[in-house]
């Protein structure tokens, strides 16, 4: 009898056991969530909106703007969910833009206290583009993350990225919670044609999501705008900010590596980060620098190349005020110095060799004239002995 209770006991402890692992095991994987038609809704402020559920299960959205009048127009489709998100730190879906326009948007997520959050400007996303699968940290401008024309892949968002809008004191410190609904807003001008699926929605749990929360704040420090120098070379170094410990190293630093995201004449950044714009880079505008950290995560930054303002610049009187080349550099003299300005030294030349003349002619007709004299001289002599000899 007492065999069979142990047997039993330990069935039911191995049982528990297996349902704790299965337990824990699901709540470590991503939770799929699934648009509902019904729950749906748009939002718009003048845009025509259209969206629709593919049998895959993905959100077709289409939005026009043609025929409004010049602004700027937006249009929010969100879906209605009562539902607690407070186990999870990241969002992530995949998109793809079938415009050959720039798709200009943000996430918004409801809470149960009404307040709307979405991603802060100085905080990140990351892209994964389906074609090459490298992440690429990128952060919202004037409030939209902007996608490339014809981009397809997966859009992660960590919940420290994001903040109560209108207010940036909370950047990273709220989280959803309970919330109401959640979607994906865009902002555009007139005349724009938008077309995107947004589809196959995650919801990760804090340890999956751990490397994006802590890359959430990571940014390129440095100045935006070089100038092209004329001469030489121009030099500027650019930083890694925001970084966190990695997590199988708490106490080291991820690697950072600069590089060109596309080679540019003239241009080079080492791997530390010093930039170096040469003269022959007088045609590019910009420069794109790179930052990969930890060898896998892409951080990139545009460089402005602006042209020389002493090449633009004129004196008083319109003569342009540039680096003139050597062969163009005159003497520099003193205004007081007349013997050295270069019309006396021609008047110098020219007095020396009149000088020179004035010897030179002289003596070679003095010295004719001596010659001619000793000739005639010589002459008459001859003449006189030639007499006495026919007189002899």
């Amino acid at each position: 009898m007492s065999t069979k209770w142990q047997q039993w006991l330990l069935v039911a402890i191995l049982t528990g056991l297996s349902s704790l692992y299965l337990t824990a095991t699901v709540s470590a994987q991503p939770d799929q969530l699934q648009w509902s038609e019904r729950s749906i809704k748009v939002w718009d402020n003048g845009p025509k909106v259209q969206s629709q559920l593919n049998r895959n299960g993905s959100l077709q959205i289409n939005t026009s703007t043609q025929g409004l009048q010049k602004g700027y127009y937006s249009a929010y489709v969100y879906e209605l969910q009562n539902r607690d998100w407070s186990g999870y730190s990241e969002l992530r879906f995949s998109i793809r833009s079938d415009s050959d326009q720039t798709l200009p948007l943000n996430v918004v997520i409801t809470r149960t206290d009404q307040s709307a959050l979405t991603v802060a400007d100085q905080r990140n996303v990351i892209l994964i583009p389906k074609a090459t699968k490298e992440p690429k940290l990128v952060h919202p401008v004037d409030g939209l993350i902007r996608l490339e024309p014809g981009f397809e892949g997966e859009v992660r968002v960590p919940f420290s990225s994001l903040m109560v809008r209108n207010h940036a004191a909370t950047v990273g410190l709220v989280t959803p919670g309970k919330m109401l609904s959640w979607g994906i807003t865009m902002t555009t001008t007139e005349n724009a044609q938008l077309n995107y699926r947004v589809g196959n929605i995650k919801l990760v749990p804090r340890k999956e999501a751990t490397a994006e929360n802590q890359l959430s704040s990571v940014m390129i420090k440095g100045d935006e705008r070089v100038v092209k120098p004329v001469a030489g070379e121009s030099v500027e170094t650019y930083t890694v900010i925001g970084l966190q410990p990695t997590e199988s190293k708490a106490s080291e630093m991820p690697e950072v590596n600069f590089q060109l995201a596309h080679p540019v004449q003239g241009v080079t950044i080492t791997t530390g980060g010093l930039l170096t714009i040469g003269t022959d880079a007088a045609k590019a505008d910009s420069v794109t620098i790179r930052a990969l950290v930890d060898q896998k995560w892409n951080l990139d930054y545009t460089v402005k190349l602006d042209r020389s303002t002493a090449m633009q610049m004129k004196e008083a009187d319109g003569t342009p005020r540039f680096i003139p080349s050597p062969g163009q550099v005159p003497k520099v003299l003193e205004p007081s110095n007349v013997w050295l300005q270069p019309w006396m030294e021609w008047i110098i030349r020219i007095g020396l060799l009149l000088i020179g003349l004035m010897v030179v002619i002289p003596y070679w007709l003095w010295r004719k004239l001596q010659h001619g004299s000793q000739a005639g001289k010589q002459r008459s002599m001859n003449h006189r002995r030639s007499k006495r000899l026919f007189k002899m």
